[in-house]
């Protein structure tokens, strides 16, 4: 399956990326030594990593349905690729101010659009009786590659450059040739309708009306949980964990910058390496 391979080197190549991008900016704001982050601005950062997964998620569906996903996935990647820049621009001069945490929020919104794409394009290059399996497969070696990509940015702040704002947006600035990288394995890698939609329909509803059916659709769904006990117990479950996970995701964090780290936050990168590491393996 040369198209499938193709597919998830574009998966893991953009979730490895997101994994450096994401933790240099999370590292400005939580382990830079040039300035203590605010309880303020704790909270807009970790806001900015989970946003995108509530707002974009449900609406993806309208716009991969409407265009090619191949020009979708270009796109998303060349437009994080330029925003990048002004971010680590904001990162170097130590402004990380509403308009960063907004371009952040941007980028990171697109990399749940283009995931998207990438899933809804999966049935496009693999057979029916393996689509199961495909999609395991690219989801954990996703995950795989985002921690990956967390420990380099790590490693990098630990031996190659210095803690402080020059060193994370340098950091930061490795992200853009990625995502212009696999951009272009995308656009040459695959044809324009190779990864769907099957069919495009000429005559369709704005996008402002398919947005809304979304979110009556997502209304009638609440009142079929509230008819299906076992579905809701499921979803409440999994509401459930995702919310003590981010509960206990941001204590660790918040534990190694002031408790454990004391003074010193050079060598809380490094800790926190074996963190990242152990959830690697545990995906």
């Amino acid at each position: 399956m040369p198209a499938f391979r193709r597919l998830l080197v574009v998966r893991l190549g953009g979730q490895f990326t997101d994994g450096v991008f994401q933790a240099a900016l999370a590292g400005s704001v939580l382990f830079n030594p040039d300035r203590r982050a605010t309880p303020t601005a704790i909270a807009f950062a970790a806001a900015v990593l989970v946003l995108p997964y509530s707002l974009v998620g449900p609406f993806a569906g309208v716009l991969l349905d409407r265009w090619s996903r191949r020009t979708v996935t270009v796109w998303t990647n060349l437009v994080r690729a330029g925003l990048v820049l002004p971010i680590a621009a904001l990162v170097f001069v130590g402004s990380e101010g509403p308009l960063f945490f907004v371009a952040a929020l941007v980028v990171i919104g697109l990399g749940r659009l283009l995931l998207s794409g990438l899933s809804a394009a999966t049935p496009h290059v693999v057979s029916e009786e393996r689509l199961v399996t495909a999609n395991a497969v690219a989801g954990t070696a996703g995950s795989v590659a985002y921690s990956v990509g967390l420990g380099c940015t790590l490693l990098l702040q630990r031996t190659v450059f210095p803690a402080g704002d020059a060193g994370y947006a340098a950091i930061a600035l490795s992200a853009p040739v990625g995502y212009l990288a696999f951009a272009a394995l995308a656009r040459f890698g695959f044809a324009r309708y190779e990864l769907g939609p099957d069919l495009v329909v000429a005559h369709r509803p704005r996008v402002a009306g398919e947005a809304a059916a979304v979110v009556r659709g997502m209304a009638g769904g609440v009142r079929h949980l509230a008819r299906a006990r076992g579905a809701a117990y499921a979803v409440a479950v999994q509401a459930g964990f995702r919310v003590l996970f981010g509960v206990l995701a941001l204590a660790m964090l918040l534990l190694y910058r002031d408790r454990f780290a004391g003074d010193d936050l050079d060598g809380v990168p490094a800790q926190l390496g074996l963190v990242f590491a152990a959830g690697a393996a545990g995906g």
